[in-house]
C-alpha cells in the first residue's frame, strides 16, 4: 500500500482497511438488494396470481431507497465509517424522508390508491416535520408505513416470508444497539448486513407466489424463534465485545 493511497484512506476511514472493507462491502450489499425485488417484479410481477397495482411504482420505489441508502452512506463518510451514536444531519434527514417515502410507495404500487396508501402519504408528509423537530413520534412514523408495506406485499404473496423483513430489521437494530454501547465496529457490518438481508424476503415471496409454493406460518414462526434464541445465545458475546481503536485520529 504506497503513501499516498494510505493518506487518502486516513481521510475516508477511522478504521483498519481490513475492517473498512467489511463495513463497505456490507453498505453495498444493502444497495443492491432493492435490485433483486426490480428483476422479481419484471420477471415474475405478470405471473402472480393476484396482481400488483402499478408494478412501475415498485420499481420507482426501490430506486427510491436505493437513494435513501447512499445518503446513508453519505453520512457514514462524514462520520469517518466510526459509528458512535445515530448522528442527526441533513444526510439522515434525507435519508430516512426518503427511506419513508419508499416504503409508502411501494404501499401503493402493491394495493394501489386507497385509504391505505392515503394514510402512507400523511404519514410520509409528517416525517421530516417530526424529524426536524426531534420530536419521538418521527421513529413510530417510519415504522408504522415499512409495517403497513410489508403487510400489503403480504395480502399480494400470501406468503408470510415477507415478515422475515421486520426480523430481520430487528436483527439489525439489535447489532446497532450493542454497537452504540460498545463501540465494536464490526457490529456496524452485521447490521448493514442483516438489513439487506431481510429486504430479499419481498422478491422471495414472489417468486413463492408465481410458483404456488409460499411458505407456512409454522415455518415462519420456526424460524423466527431460532433467529430470536440465536440472539439471545450470543447477548453475552456482545456485551463484551471491545470497542475497536479508531485508527488514524
Amino acid at each position: 500500500m504506497n503513501t499516498e493511497f494510505r493518506q487518502k484512506l486516513r481521510q475516508e476511514f477511522d478504521l483498519t482497511a481490513s475492517m473498512a472493507t467489511w463495513v463497505v462491502i456490507t453498505h453495498l450489499f444493502v444497495l443492491a438488494c432493492p435490485l433483486a425485488l426490480i428483476w422479481a417484479v419484471a420477471d415474475y410481477g405478470n405471473s402472480i396470481p393476484t396482481p400488483f397495482a402499478h408494478t412501475i411504482l415498485i420499481m420507482i420505489a426501490s430506486a427510491i431507497y436505493i437513494g435513501a441508502t447512499a445518503f446513508e452512506v453519505a453520512q457514514n463518510s462524514a462520520d469517518r465509517w466510526y459509528l458512535t451514536e445515530a448522528t442527526r444531519s441533513v444526510a439522515d434527514l434525507f435519508f430516512n424522508s426518503l427511506m419513508t417515502m419508499a416504503f409508502s410507495i411501494y404501499t401503493i404500487g402493491f394495493l394501489g390508491m386507497g385509504w391505505i396508501a392515503a394514510l402512507t402519504i400523511v404519514l410520509t408528509a409528517l416525517y421530516p416535520f417530526a424529524y426536524i423537530q426531534n420530536h419521538p413520534s418521527h421513529r413510530g412514523i417510519n415504522g408504522t408505513v415499512i409495517l403497513i408495506a410489508t403487510t400489503s406485499i403480504y395480502w399480494i404473496t400470501k406468503d408470510p416470508i415477507v415478515f422475515l423483513f421486520l426480523v430481520f430489521t430487528g436483527v439489525g437494530v439489535y447489532f446497532i444497539t450493542f454497537l452504540m454501547k460498545r463501540r465494536a465496529q464490526w457490529l456496524h457490518g452485521y447490521a448493514a448486513f442483516f438489513f439487506g438481508l431481510g429486504f430479499l424476503a419481498w422478491p422471495w415471496a414472489i417468486v413463492n407466489a408465481t410458483n404456488g409454493q409460499q411458505i407456512s406460518w409454522l415455518t415462519f414462526g420456526i424460524a423466527t424463534a431460532i433467529i430470536v434464541a440465536t440472539a439471545a445465545a450470543i447477548t453475552p458475546v456482545l456485551s463484551r465485545a471491545k470497542a475497536t481503536p479508531r485508527q488514524y485520529s
